[in-house]
Order: C-alpha cells, then structure tokens, then sequence
C-alpha cells in the first residue's frame, strides 16, 4: 500500500489530484440527486455511475502488475478524460443538455473521440518503453488511431448494453442512444444532424451522426499529432525511434528497380491468382448486366453490385500508388481473400436472398470480417515495417490489427448508411443495407433479432448494434488466434521479426 500511495504522489501533482476529486464530488452529487428523484432512468442513473467509476482509471493502472503498461501512463492524459465524463455526467445528463441542447451530444462524441486517439498515442509509446522494442512514428500513429476506433466501439455497446440492461430489470427500455423518437419529440433532440429521409428511419440517425462524428474526429486527431508529436517530460520521457534496423528481403529491392505499373503488378503477383481475380470480377460484370434487365428493375441492386465489383480493385489502386506509401508493400493475399468474401457475400444476397431467408447468414459474415480484418491489419503492419525497415513489439502489432479491424467495421457501417443515404436522395427508394426497415422483413427470417428489442421504435437500430458487436467479437478472437500464431511471410514479402531488444535503454521506471 506504501509503494501504491507513493506512484500517486510522484505520478500525479497534488493541485491536479484535488481538480480530479472536485469533478468526482460534482458527479457523485448527480447520481445521488437521480437516485432521489423519479425524473431520472435507470439509463441516466448508470450513466453517470459509469462516469464516476470511469474517473477512477488512473488510480487502477497504478493498482495493476508491475509490467503493465497502463503504469506507464502519464496522469495528464486522464487529467481531460475526467473533465470530459464530469462534463458528459452533470451537464449532459443531470442538466439534461443532452436533449436541451441539439449539439451537445454531437460535441462530447467529437471530444471524447479525439481523446481517446491521444489515449492511444500514449498507449503506444507506454509500449515502446516497457518492451524495448523500436517503433517508427507511423507505427505510434497507427496504433493510436486504432485505439481510438475501439475505444468508440466499445462505448456503443456500452450504451447499447446499458439500454439492454434497463429494458431486462425495468420492462422500460433506456434512451442512451437516443433511438426513442417519441422521448425526443419536443426536445431540441428531435431534429438530426442527417435527414432520415423517412420517418421509420429517424432512430438510427443518432448512432450512425456518433460513426460519423468519431471518424472525422479520430482523423482530425491523427493530423493533430502528426503536426504536433509532443513528448512526455520527466519519468515519462522516451525516444520512439530507437532500436534495431530490419533486412528486408528481396522485396524492397525489387520495387526500387522495377518501375511502371504493369511491371509492379507482374512482379508481386503471381499470373494464376491475377486470373483467378478477373474470373470473379467477370461474374460480377455479368450479375450487374443481369440485374440491368430484371423484372421489376432495381436500381439499389445494380447500384449496389456496381459497389462491390470496386472493392474488387483495391489492390491494383495500391500498386497505383507512389512508391514511398505502405500501400506497396502489401501482399496480393489480402485481395485474393477480398474477393472471395466480396463475390459470396454478393452472389448470396442477389441470387439466392440469404440476406431475407436465412437469419444468421449477416451476422455470419460480419463475425467473420471482423476476424479476417485483423489479419489484414496485421499485413499492414507488415508492410510498414518492411516499408519502415523496423520492427516493433508483438503486442503493438497485435493491438494496431486489432484497431484497424474496428476501423474497418466502422468505416462499413458509414458506407451502409450512406449507401441507404445517397440511394434514397437518386431514386427516391431508401435501400435497406442495414435492416432498418421493419415493414420489409415482415414475413422474412431477419425480422428476428440477435437482441431483443423491447420496444419496436427500437428495431431499426438493432442490427447495426448487432454488426458492431459481432465485428468486435470477430476481432478478438482474431487478434487471440494472432497471438497464438503470428505467420511469416514468404516470397517476395518475406521479413524477419526476430530482431534483438536494444538492451542500451534502461528498463522504464514503475
């Protein structure tokens, strides 16, 4: 308990503890207010408990084992994290300004977003110090902004599960995020940052304005400490750029003396799997010509299957690049197994209606994306190492897949939304990529839900939820099976991992 109380004195300064148990008193007041009063659910109650607990993080890390990273984290970064949950607690909820105030809730997200990008950012150096490893500035960056992305993830379902819980103990299902139109009716609440285009559609419009607000604002983060890249001072300072060089075998060397596109293509990949692509993206051409002469026609299909056959091609667009980008050194694997994935996930909707007919088949193939992604997070880190010519410790790859698997499921569920979006504005027939729409499954299989919903003017919102949980879900295990086996490449991508630790940086002082 000594050493505890110690690692708080000389972690944290005294006038910053005492700002922090201002803001914790503001927020116990609150929740003993809503305990006290009728007005306040059982959602806004856990909200702000959540909010109080939440503010204790910093104490926690230091209570963790000594190798924890979490102990390498400096008090500042929680110093705005505790601002922020006593903002979102006591103005946001116990003040009501999350419904009197039509960009309040807008403006926390967009907050809360940012942050947790710096949060990652010094995640990633608390790596680089406990492991010894060396680390470019683009590996800190990528790894923080995957950190943001799961950050954000996981305060959805945080809000969502709050919502469950409240709709089990109560019968009366909670509002976090703000699905209830007829809780918002009157309130400033009522109006959306995204017009739903139809009514049926307004309780989804919160949580897809939380994506979009998170990515902008996790990108804004990005170019912040890409122009900024501050560095810690006193126990907390350390060099990200120290550590061993990589060889990397072959493949660098061949894309500094093959130049043209067409040279790049033939070099990185074989001529067997570049016939295998233009089969499938051949089948693809044929179902969109077929879909042109259905009868009824369907503009959202064509539309849809004109989308997918672009994913087709990221690759190709890779080798388009400049040759000093990442994007160069990733391996035609990736593509291979988007393509596969892509033309199932086609062929089984537009053929055979697996989307409508088989319940589970969605959920499938988010559960899998989700996992197949963190194995192409792990290619990009890959290639930024071959790119960098430095390594970097296992547990930052890990994490850095992991965080561009949950980027990559956010990133999906804003190209649904704005797919439904930019279809229902050209054709005035609102598509229904994320089963929003409850009229339209009547009768079908998908009109059951992972979830139970409580509340019908909850539905729409319950299959998004559900893909963000099974996209995460997905993750994990992936990052586990990672973590278990971290492959090697071969061929013209082959590099070696197992590299010494720079044994001249001290061990980090805990």
């Amino acid at each position: 308990m000594k050493q505890y109380i110690s690692r708080l004195k000389s972690g944290c300064k005294t006038p910053v503890y005492i700002l922090w148990w201002v803001l914790r008193l503001c927020m116990l007041a609150a929740f003993g207010a809503s305990l006290a009063s009728d007005a306040f659910t059982l959602t806004s109650r856990l909200h702000i408990a959540f909010c109080f607990v939440g503010s204790f993080m910093w104490e926690l890390s230091l209570a963790m084992p000594k190798k924890s990273l979490f102990r390498l984290l400096p008090s500042s970064i929680h110093t705005v994290i505790n601002i922020g949950l006593a903002v979102s607690a006591v103005f946001g909820v116990f003040f009501n300004l999350y419904y009197s105030f039509r960009f309040f809730d807008p403006l926390m997200q967009a907050f809360f977003s940012f942050v947790a990008v710096l949060y990652g950012y010094e995640i990633a150096y608390a790596m680089i110090k406990r492991e010894h490893f060396a680390a470019t500035k683009a590996m800190v960056y990528y790894v923080a902004f995957g950190i943001g992305f799961i950050c954000f993830n996981v305060w959805e379902l945080g809000e969502f599960f709050c919502d469950q819980l409240a709709g089990h103990l109560t019968g009366q299902v909670g509002n976090a995020q703000f699905w209830s139109v007829a809780l918002a009716e009157g309130t400033d609440r009522a109006k959306s940052i995204f017009p739903p285009l139809v009514s049926a559609r307004q309780p989804l419009m919160d949580i897809m304005a939380d994506i979009v607000i998170h990515t902008v604002s996790a990108f804004a983060a990005l170019i912040f400490i890409n122009l900024r890249p501050y560095r810690l001072r006193g126990k907390y300072k350390y060099d990200a750029e120290y550590g061993n060089n990589l060889t990397v075998v072959n493949g660098t060397d061949g894309h500094k003396r093959i130049s043209g596109f067409v040279r790049r293509l033939k070099y990185n990949c074989s001529t067997r799997t570049y016939i295998f692509w233009w089969i499938i993206r051949l089948c693809m051409v044929g179902l969109f010509i077929k879909s042109l002469f259905d009868e009824p026609f369907k503009p959202v299909i064509s539309v849809e299957i004109l989308m997918n056959l672009g994913v087709m091609f990221v690759w190709e667009l890779c080798m388009l690049m400049p040759k000093w980008t990442v994007f160069q050194y990733i391996q035609p694997l990736m593509q291979t197994a988007i393509i596969v994935v892509d033309f199932i996930a086609v062929i089984t909707a537009y053929l055979f209606n697996f989307y409508y007919e088989v319940r589970l088949w969605d959920s499938f193939l988010h559960f899998s994306c989700g996992l197949g992604l963190v194995f192409l997070g792990y290619e990009f880190s890959c290639a930024l190492i071959k790119k960098e010519k430095k390594t970097a410790a296992q547990s930052m790859i890990l994490l850095a897949s992991a965080g561009f698997s949950f980027m990559c499921a956010t990133l999906w569920e804003i190209f649904e939304f704005s797919g439904d979006q930019i279809i229902g504005l050209v054709t005035g027939e609102l598509a229904n990529s994320q089963f929003w729409d409850y009229a339209r499954l009547i009768g079908t299989d998908k009109i059951k839900t992972i979830f139970e919903y409580f509340d019908l003017g909850r539905y729409p919102i319950m299959d998004t939820m559900g893909d963000i949980f099974l996209n995460v879900s997905g993750a994990l295990l992936g990052a586990l099976a990672l973590k278990i086996y971290p492959y090697r490449h071969k061929g013209p991508f082959k590099l070696d991992f197992v590299i010494q630790k720079n044994n001249a940086n001290e061990k980090a002082e805990v």
